[in-house]
C-alpha cells in the first residue's frame, strides 16, 4: 500500500506492533458448560442506538449457535470509541468476532492476515449497496465538477462509504483535496447529513439510506452521484479454531429472512470472502491520489 502522513502512524504503529495470533479456543472453555465469547463493533451510530440495534441479533445468534453445539454460548459486546481501537481489538484477539466496516477488515488484515471474513451483511439479498454524494438544493450544486470551491463533509476517516470510496470517486471524476473549500470527517453518516442540511458543509457523502432518511424528514438535499459499495463483514479474529468458525458462520447465514435483522436494515448474511473487499483495499492504496499535492492526511480540517 501507498501510504502517508497520519495513516502511515496508525496502521504500522498502532496496528502491527505487538500483533500476536492468538490460541485457539482452550480445551477448557472447549469443555466448559458456558461458551463465552466476545463480540466487537466500532459505534456506526451513537453507541447506545448501536447496542440497541446488535444486542437482539446477538441474542438469536447466542440461540441457534447454542443449539449448534450443543452447549450454552453467552456473548458480551465490546463497542469500541474508535475506528482505530476497533481494528486493534480484532487485529490483536481482543474480541472472537464482530461487525466491522469495509476500511477496517482491510486495514485489521494488513495487521494480522490470520483475520477472517465470516460473512458479509445482505442487502436484498445482494452484497452491496448504493452511496450517495449530496449537495444542500439552496447551493446550486448540480453535478460532481461544479462541487470545487465548495466544502465537503466525510465520515470516519477510516470508513469505506465515508470517506475512502467518496475521495476515490471524487478523484477519479476530476475533483481532488487542493479543489474544495474545505474538508472534515464527522465520524458518521448522520453528522454529514445533518451538517450539510443546516449549512455547515455544502455537501457529503452518505449512504443511500441515510439520504433517503433525512429527505423524509425534510432535509433539503440533493443527490449529484451514486457509487457502489459491498456490505460489512463479519469478522473472526486469528486463531478462534476452525469448528467454532465454522458453526458461528453457519449460524450467520441461517439468519436469511430473520425479523431481528431489520435492524440494521439487513435482510440476510451471505458467504463473503478476502477478495469481496478488492475494491475497498484499493480506494485505500490509491488515497494519496485524492491529497495530490499534500504531503500529509493532517491538512485536513476536522470538526
Amino acid at each position: 500500500m501507498k501510504i502517508t502522513g497520519k495513516f502511515r502512524r496508525f496502521l504500522f504503529v498502532g496496528l502491527i506492533a505487538g500483533v500476536q495470533v492468538p490460541p485457539a479456543v482452550s480445551s477448557q472453555e472447549a469443555t466448559s458448560e458456558i461458551l463465552n465469547l466476545t463480540f466487537g463493533t466500532y459505534a456506526f451510530e451513537k453507541p447506545t442506538v448501536t447496542v440497541k440495534k446488535l444486542r437482539p441479533i446477538l441474542d438469536v445468534v447466542e440461540e441457534r449457535l447454542g443449539k449448534r453445539l450443543s452447549r450454552k454460548v453467552k456473548i458480551k459486546m465490546r463497542i469500541a470509541p474508535t475506528y482505530p481501537e476497533a481494528i486493534r481489538d480484532i487485529a490483536k484477539g481482543r474480541v472472537d468476532f464482530g461487525r466491522y466496516g469495509q476500511a477496517a477488515y482491510v486495514l485489521a488484515k494488513a495487521a494480522n492476515r490470520h483475520v477472517t471474513v465470516l460473512a458479509a451483511e445482505g442487502d436484498n439479498r445482494k452484497k452491496s449497496f448504493r452511496s450517495v454524494i449530496a449537495a444542500r438544493t439552496d447551493t446550486g450544486i448540480r453535478t460532481i465538477k461544479e462541487l470545487r470551491g465548495h466544502s465537503f463533509a466525510f465520515g470516519d476517516e477510516f470508513s469505506t462509504s465515508g470517506r475512502y470510496m467518496p475521495e476515490a470517486f471524487l478523484a477519479k471524476n476530476g475533483v481532488t483535496k487542493a479543489e474544495l473549500s474545505k474538508i472534515a470527517y464527522l465520524n458518521r453518516h448522520d453528522r454529514v447529513v445533518w451538517s450539510i442540511a443546516n449549512g455547515a458543509f455544502d455537501a457529503g457523502a452518505m449512504s443511500e439510506r441515510s439520504f433517503t432518511e433525512a429527505v423524509q424528514r425534510g432535509a433539503k438535499l440533493r443527490p449529484i452521484a451514486y457509487f457502489s459499495n459491498v456490505t460489512r463483514p463479519w469478522l473472526a479474529r486469528a486463531g478462534l479454531g476452525g469448528t467454532l468458525f465454522d458453526a458461528i458462520r453457519e449460524t450467520l447465514i441461517s439468519l436469511r429472512g430473520v425479523k431481528v435483522l431489520d435492524r440494521i436494515k439487513k435482510d440476510c448474511f451471505l458467504p463473503g470472502g478476502d477478495s469481496d473487499y478488492d475494491r475497498a483495499r484499493a480506494a485505500i492504496v490509491d488515497n494519496w491520489k485524492f491529497f495530490a499535492g499534500h504531503t500529509s492526511l493532517d491538512d485536513g480540517d476536522k470538526s
